[in-house]
């Protein structure tokens, strides 16, 4: 019973910036449980992970969809489970956010300043 009320709490699309245990900032988006999204700005989460739903990222002009792709990726689900200690930014994003087959170009990603390649 627990898990339908979990499958039914509000959702919102959000990129998060990661910059822990990495090579610079990393960023995804997906969708994230709004509850989760309000406890993390509180602080309230430690030593646990926040799971992301619909995970993708872009990539130079490509945007990588996980579960979406070629080879190894297509095994994955699009779940990615981030620390919450890792997390440094979280932006919420309009809740069309997800990228589609059909979107021509990628104008919803975009390159935020003071982020540029290595």
């Amino acid at each position: 019973m627990k898990n339908k009320a979990k499958n039914n709490e509000k959702k919102v699309w959000v990129e998060v910036e990661v910059n822990k245990y990495t090579d610079g900032i990393t960023v995804f988006r997906g969708q994230m449980l709004k509850t989760d999204l309000e406890a993390w700005s509180r602080g309230e989460l430690v030593d646990c992970a926040i799971k992301l739903e619909k995970t993708y990222w872009f990539l130079e002009d490509t945007v990588c969809i996980l579960g979406k792709g070629e080879d190894s990726a297509r095994h994955y689900t699009g779940d990615t489970f981030l620390r919450a200690d890792t997390i440094m930014l979280i932006f919420v994003l309009k809740e069309d956010s997800f990228p589609t087959h059909s979107l021509q170009s990628i104008d919803n990603i975009f390159q935020f300043p003071g982020r540029s390649k290595q």
